[in-house]
């Protein structure tokens, strides 16, 4: 396996790597099937993503959420998808990997295809708004992409409830709140996840991430809004206007982002029926069965992530 890190059981030592994060390290265990593996110190937060997803399947969600085949303590099983929306942006970038830095924009998205993504991301959150949750960690690396260009919002084991504490997250996708109270960030709320919103349409749409070469002063920017001057385009005017918290509801985001130009192309995003749910789940209790039987979770660790949700 390229790139191998340790914990992960021989019997995934196989199989290629496609991404490694705090929570868990994703891997291609088969045709069209991607299995997460939870990082054991990380159990409490993974398990809030299982929740979710089984919170998710009792709502019928939009396309442009990602599904789950199958969940089992420490791990999920889920469509394999082709890249990540951060992933994508960089490839169009001459970038220097030593500094993770960008060079020079070589490419922008076509405006149809971001008015597209925009739509399918804004149905996405005003979606968990409407189930009461927020995602908690929206920036483009937990953006998905699936074979045919359309938004997969994943990594949600940070899901929150509406209007509890928003422990932060990094720049660009959070400003500080501290002057408005509740903390340093404030409260998760359409305030908090439509900033992340029009920090994500602006990476879109310049082809960079905001403030990519500012160091640690970048939140003090940010809670002083101190913001790029933008154009008169449909995208620029969105942009400003999430960061300047000007919706009071996703839903109401989501409404106008739906009118952008190439958010007709949204509506051809697929959610998978109950057959094709239930035919993976199957193929997913195989592997489990078969190939990835050795998989084993230290029991005492697992409990010690138990105790500690209560």
């Amino acid at each position: 396996m390229r790139g191998q890190v340790p914990q992960i059981p021989t019997c995934l030592t196989t199989y290629d790597l496609i991404s490694g994060g705090a929570t868990g390290w994703v891997l291609r265990v088969s045709d069209g099937i991607a299995l997460k593996y939870c990082v054991y110190e990380r159990f409490v937060n993974f398990q809030t993503e299982n929740e979710s997803y089984d919170l998710f399947q009792q709502r019928d969600p939009p396309p442009s959420i990602l599904q789950s085949f199958l969940r089992l303590p420490g791990l999920n099983f889920m469509p394999l998808m082709a890249v990540n929306l951060e992933q994508r942006i960089h490839s169009n970038q001459d970038r220097d990997l030593r500094k993770s830095r960008c060079l020079k924009v070589l490419r922008i998205e076509p405006t149809t295809k971001i008015g597209q993504w925009a739509a399918e991301l804004a149905g996405a959150i005003a979606w968990l708004e409407s189930i009461g949750v927020v995602h908690g960690d929206l920036r483009p690396a937990n953006i998905l992409l699936d074979q045919h260009d359309h938004i997969k919002l994943a990594d949600f084991d940070s899901v929150a409830k509406m209007g509890s504490m928003n422990p932060g997250n990094g720049a660009p996708w959070v400003r500080l709140r501290g002057r408005e109270g509740f903390g340093s960030f404030g409260l998760y709320d359409a305030c908090s996840e439509q900033f992340a919103f029009g920090s994500i349409l602006h990476f879109m749409t310049t082809g960079i991430e905001l403030y990519e070469d500012k160091g640690s002063e970048v939140l003090d920017m940010l809670e002083n809004l101190e913001l790029p001057e933008l154009g008169d385009s449909a995208l620029d005017k969105l942009t400003v206007k999430c960061w300047m918290g000007g919706f009071a509801t996703l839903a109401d985001l989501a409404m106008a982002a739906g009118l952008l130009d190439g958010a007709e192309g949204a509506k051809g995003g697929t959610r998978f029926d109950d057959e094709y749910m239930n035919k993976m789940k199957a193929q997913c209790q195989e592997l489990l069965e078969g190939k990835l039987a050795g998989i084993q979770f230290d029991a005492a660790r697992v409990e010690a992530g138990k105790n500690a949700r209560q």
